[in-house]
């Protein structure tokens, strides 16, 4: 298997399109709009879960087969027909157009894949087979979610919410604000974000201001 780029985007700026009706397409398309994105679906028909998300989210549907140029000017593409010979299709012709696209029948053909995804607020942990063994990345989310809690964002959300002050009371000082960030992140304070003690999370970040 070839090495990937990991990479993080505001889908809500991308132009998204979903070619397909069924499961599959209804993965990508609630794993597009969970991520905050409103993607667009082509198909002749829906499946009834499909059918419901694009209707509570006012999702755009063209009710009827892929045509070419339904791809043009899309950032991401998805190939999620029941037919390998659409798929492909769609593929030579997002690829062509500068879409990145993924294919659900060819994940070698696909040029990115959806990860299983966790998120808390100001943390996103993704876990990804390349397209390989999709179940595999749902287990290790279900493992993780013990580790990757509510506490463990509150936490990410205070110490964003923290760089302002820090960064103006240490303005013109790099070397103190990066050893206050290593004084106060320590294994302790994670586990104390992990565990959702959150009292314990603000005592650890008023010492370290006050000793700093």
């Amino acid at each position: 298997m070839r090495a990937q780029l990991p990479l993080l985007v505001d889908a809500a700026r991308l132009r998204v399109l979903v070619v397909g009706g069924g499961a599959v397409a209804l993965r990508k398309a609630r794993g597009v709009v969970e991520a905050g994105g409103r993607p667009e679906i082509v198909s002749p028909e829906l499946c009834g879960e499909l059918r419901e998300l694009v209707e509570r989210e006012g999702l755009a549907w063209r009710a009827r087969r892929w045509e070419a140029g339904d791809a043009r000017g899309f950032h991401l593409v998805f190939a999620a027909t029941d037919r390998a010979e659409v798929n492909a299709e769609v593929a030579r012709e997002a690829e062509a157009g500068g879409a990145l696209v993924s294919v659900a029948d060819d994940g070698a053909g696909s040029l990115f894949h959806l990860p299983a995804v966790i998120r808390r607020e100001g943390v996103t942990v993704a876990f990804s087979t390349g397209g390989a063994a999709p179940l595999l990345a749902r287990r290790l989310r279900e493992r993780l979610e013990a580790v990757v809690t509510p506490g463990l964002g509150r936490a990410a959300a205070r110490l964003a919410a923290l760089r302002g002050e820090v960064q103006a009371r240490w303005a013109g000082d790099e070397g103190r604000r990066r050893a206050l960030w290593f004084d106060l992140i320590t294994p302790e304070f994670v586990d104390d974000a992990v565990a959702g003690r959150d009292e314990d999370v603000e005592r650890r970040i008023g010492r370290c201001l006050s000793q700093s």
